[in-house]
């Protein structure tokens, strides 16, 4: 081509073009993908680090959970083969009914899964007492043992010089968000002078301290369950042993109440707790009648004060020397 000659108009607009002219539009659109998948990075790094955490956090819990049995199994040794009325789940009803039966039934099954008899009564009430009395030589605060039919509550019980000492302490005094089964710090020392022995537990979810007391309040079948559960509380003279007096759920605090000026309030406390049963049970009671009353969260995050309550009118006693 002749240099002198001037360049057609489509020679010209060749010869114009530039690196930007041709690949400007896609390095625009690659720097704007860039942020899109810095961002996109970062959210999977995010939900990684997440799903670890999550992770370890549930093996952890479950760890600790399993320490937190270990440790209390480790009193009870002598039962661990037996349970007597005690199993790992509360019973629920062997047949399966309709809708409308259930309606009818109102939780009152005749009859329930599990229940067999492993380890004669009185053996595995030996065997708890052994336990209560091994654990007050080597822990001056424990006050009791406690053990519930159809639950897996079978604790020592702590008393602290006030009522909160023991309710994230184990029973070492060792920080514990499991805590401690504990009494009311108010109650005498004296076990059979209280006329209401109050006993606390948290709800765990891991299923430890009174958890299944809130298990056994939610069940179908705890009206069948109430009336021949017992609530077996242990201490030096002996064995007291309760039957189901009332169950609710209330966030007045009553429940709590340790100290009465008189019979006549003492029996307006009781009548206020029978009015509030829940439970197809009605046991008779005066002025002389003996109670214990345990207590555990409800759980539910739009009343915080409110709690499930179940209270045992004392019906039989065992002296040490029978144990």
């Amino acid at each position: 081509m002749n240099e002198n000659q001037p360049l057609s108009n489509f020679e010209e607009s060749i010869a114009q073009f530039s690196h930007n002219d041709i690949c400007g539009d896609a390095d625009k659109e690659k720097r704007a993908l860039i942020p899109g998948l810095v961002f996109r990075s970062i959210l999977i790094a995010i939900c990684i680090s997440l799903f670890c955490y999550a992770a370890f956090m549930i093996g952890s819990n479950i760890a600790n959970s399993n320490e937190a049995n270990d440790f209390y199994d480790s009193l009870r040794n002598d039962q661990l083969a037996s349970a007597v009325k005690h199993s790992n789940s509360l019973l629920e009803p062997a047949a399966m009914y309709t809708f409308q039966e259930m309606l009818n039934a109102n939780g009152e099954f005749i009859n329930y899964i599990g229940g067999v008899d492993s380890m004669d009564d009185m053996e595995r009430r030996s065997n708890c007492y052994r336990n209560f009395i091994a654990q007050v030589a080597k822990y001056p605060d424990t006050y009791a043992w406690i053990y519930v039919d159809y639950t897996q509550i079978d604790y020592p019980v702590m008393k602290g010089e006030y009522t909160d000492y023991y309710l994230y302490k184990n029973y070492k005094g060792q920080d514990s968000k499991e805590g401690s089964i504990t009494a009311h710090s108010s109650m005498s020392d004296i076990y059979e002078e209280n006329r209401n022995n109050v006993f606390y537990g948290h709800c765990m979810k891991n299923g430890l301290m009174f958890r299944t007391l809130k298990t056994f309040m939610e069940s179908a079948n705890r009206h069948t369950l109430a009336k021949d559960m017992e609530i077996e509380i242990y201490t030096e003279d002996g064995l007291y042993i309760y039957r189901i007096l009332s169950g609710y759920r209330d966030d007045s605090q009553f429940f709590a109440d340790v100290s009465f000026v008189d019979d006549q309030e003492y029996i307006a406390f009781l009548d206020r707790v029978a009015e509030q049963n829940t439970l197809s049970v009605r046991p008779d009671y005066d002025v002389n009648s003996k109670i214990c009353t345990l207590i555990t969260c409800s759980n539910v995050s739009s009343n915080e004060d409110e709690r499930y309550v179940v209270h045992g009118i004392l019906k039989n006693f065992i002296p040490a020397s029978q144990l």
